[in-house]
């Protein structure tokens, strides 16, 4: 039984969404602060936008860039964290709300810019290839 396209659409931009607004907040000690709004709702347009635009693929590019920046932030943090504190006790940067304020809105950025430049070099591609 083949699965309506209307469907596929909506259960990519709920997956889409999901792991913008978790991977967005990820640096939130809080849950319920009002900066999680930046992931949640920013991460809502982008992922309208991107079914309007029939661009879910460049999206999912920009997602795991996102999430590529998640992991290097977190790498990076854990090995200042433990060159600062030789003794081994590792502070939590989500602790400091400068620093979540900063880390959210800088992931939400990250995947902006990664669907702004995987947009543009998909409109680019389709372009070539119709000349």
């Amino acid at each position: 039984m083949p699965v309506p396209d209307w469907l596929r659409t909506a259960f990519a931009v709920v997956v889409y969404w999901t792991a913008i607004a978790v991977g967005g907040s990820v640096l939130l000690a809080d849950p319920t602060s009002p900066l999680a709004a930046v992931p949640v709702l920013g991460g809502g347009a982008v992922a309208a936008h991107a079914a309007r635009t029939d661009r879910l693929v460049e999206l999912g590019y920009a997602v795991g860039t996102m999430w590529l920046a998640v992991l290097a932030l977190s790498v990076g943090a854990g090995v200042v964290d433990f060159a600062a504190a030789p003794d081994g006790e590792i502070a939590p940067l989500a602790d400091l709300p400068g620093v979540a304020a900063a880390g959210t809105v800088g992931l939400f950025a990250v995947l902006v810019g990664a669907y702004a430049a995987f947009a543009r070099r998909s409109a680019r591609r389709d372009a070539s290839e119709r000349d």
